[in-house]
């Protein structure tokens, strides 16, 4: 995390764990301020390593970040990893994100299933 953001109480007294949790694993289409878009959350390492990536449907907006959880017992403190992007910005995606299409209904068929666009 840039050292700025850990200056900041907004930033660094983040539940970053629930925070990413509010995304499905896999794919899902998500909402966030008006916009559409795809998002991604991957889990490895047992739930140690998260990694969250979404795009703007049809525009050039991205979000990325990982979470590790390091540590155990006593010493067991997650860590956010923004990529090239302020951890704010991150923040606020995640928190103000709603799932449109979780990812069992975005592979499903039938009448349900999404159509591509154009």
């Amino acid at each position: 995390m840039d050292p700025d953001d850990l200056a900041d109480p907004e930033v660094r007294d983040v539940d970053w764990a629930a925070l990413f949790t509010r995304l499905p694993e896999g794919w899902s289409e998500v909402e966030h301020d008006g916009v559409r878009w795809g998002a991604s959350r991957t889990v490895q390492v047992g739930g140690r390593s998260q990694k969250v990536w979404a795009e703007e449907l049809g525009g050039g907006r991205h979000v990325s970040a990982n979470l590790y959880a390091v540590g155990s017992g006593a010493t067991a403190r997650v860590e956010v990893r923004p990529c090239e992007m302020p951890a704010a910005v991150v923040r606020d995606f995640l928190a103000g994100l709603e799932v449109v299409l979780p990812r069992a209904a975005a592979r499903g068929s039938g009448p349900d299933r999404p159509r591509p666009l154009g």
